[in-house]
């Protein structure tokens, strides 16, 4: 009679872990797998205004599996563009754009170094 029992919940388990398993690979794939380092992207500002909402919107049309947020890392003000986590596709299509001047990876420059 305990074994009658215990086999009632081996369907429920199994289909538990199913589901587990499932959400897990889903959400393994939302999340970006494509190996991204920070780009400077710098705007005609006579084409492309230098606002977040703006700079949003054309990460928008070249990012393939993260948000527009997730990639905006800064918006710069004095100058007209933003740095963002971008794929070297997504740098060079974004590159293609009208209105982008320029797309160049990130570097950091040591002062103390020869």
């Amino acid at each position: 009679m305990a074994v009658a029992k215990t086999l009632r919940f081996v369907p429920l388990v199994t289909t538990f872990i199913i589901i587990f398993i499932s959400t897990a690979i889903t959400h393994g794939h939302a999340t970006s797998i494509t190996p991204r380092k920070v780009y400077l992207v710098f705007l005609d500002s006579q084409i492309i205004p230098s606002t977040k909402p703006a700079h949003l919107n054309l990460l928008k049309n070249v990012l393939q599996d993260i948000t527009p947020e997730e990639s905006l890392v800064y918006d710069y003000r004095s100058i007209s563009g933003f740095a963002a986590k971008l794929s070297e596709t997504e740098a060079k299509h974004l590159e293609s754009i009208k209105g982008v001047l320029s797309v160049f990876p990130n570097q950091v420059v040591h002062l103390d170094r020869p």
